[in-house]
């Protein structure tokens, strides 16, 4: 997943669009050329499922606008047994430059995808020649990837030396998954919160907040994000970062009986829960 996706303003005034597209249509075009699934070769997996639940319209919907854009418009091709989605012009506005870093990157993509024919589809809008070549040895090579690395070894010394990298898909719908699994039914104010969640932490510590509070026997949505938040606080984002928190705190000597502060202080109720009444009489005792 890249952190964002180019979208010509163009798309704004094509006679198409003004002429032909719905408000629906519109969005729905949007969302396939910018959504968290996307890939940098246009082609990644995704369910009709997960469209629905991001876009806020039912599965019967989005069968209907998968039916307009790969049948009328012709914009989109869509397997239905391996869910992968291939967008036909992605190539002529995405694929413009190379350097070794994008090629690496376009390689390992094409590598994930099952269904052939759609790099065929997207490759016939590419205009780099290097980039459509390295498409066409997919097509037409099961050999492909030997051919990648003795082709393209030292491509990119006279190019752009910034470095390219997909990151992984925080896939909202998984998110979803694990909470109804182990919390709850995911309704609209929790589904808003899920896509939150999933923008600012990882899919594993998510989990692991859900542990958390399934140890503490405080299994609900409350509690999960009071934990969730005491770690974006401290910009814990990742299972990684938590790890390296802990570390950072037995270093510092914070740690006790075999678990750090800021794990006690996560597993502590008291956090999360409004002193009872016995402990607000002996604040009132100790300050008189």
């Amino acid at each position: 997943m890249a952190i964002f996706r180019k979208i010509h303003t163009q798309f704004w005034r094509d006679d198409k669009v003004l002429e032909e597209y719905t408000p629906e249509c519109k969005i729905f075009m949007v969302y396939i050329l910018s959504n968290q699934n996307t890939t940098q070769i246009g082609i990644y997996k995704i369910t009709k499922k997960q469209i629905a639940f991001e876009l806020g319209y039912s599965v019967e919907t989005i069968n209907t606008l998968m039916d307009i854009f790969i049948n009328k418009y012709k914009t989109i091709k869509y397997n239905e047994e391996t869910r992968e989605l291939a967008i036909k012009n992605w190539g002529k506005y995405n694929l413009d430059r190379t350097g070794k870093p994008m090629m690496d990157c376009i390689n390992k993509e094409l590598k994930e995808v099952k269904d052939k024919s759609l790099i065929k589809y997207v490759s016939e809008s590419i205009p780099k020649k290097e980039i459509k070549d390295l498409f066409d040895m997919y097509i037409n090579d099961d050999s492909y990837h030997h051919t990648y690395n003795e082709s393209y070894e030292n491509i990119g010394q006279e190019e752009e030396k910034e470095e390219y990298k997909e990151e992984e898909v925080n896939d909202v719908g998984r998110y979803a998954k694990l909470y109804e699994e182990n919390v709850g039914i995911v309704n609209q104010l929790v589904s808003e919160w899920l896509i939150y969640i999933s923008e600012n932490i990882d899919i594993g510590l998510f989990k692991r907040a859900i542990e958390v509070a399934t140890n503490r026997g405080h299994v609900n949505k409350g509690y999960i994000n009071g934990i969730i938040n005491k770690w974006i606080t401290n910009n814990i984002r990742s299972l990684k970062d938590l790890n390296v928190y802990e570390v950072s705190s037995k270093n510092k000597g914070d740690r006790k009986n075999g678990k750090s502060r800021y794990i006690r202080e996560i597993e502590d109720e008291s956090i999360y829960q409004k002193p009872s009444e016995e402990q607000i009489r002996e604040i009132q005792r100790l300050l008189q």
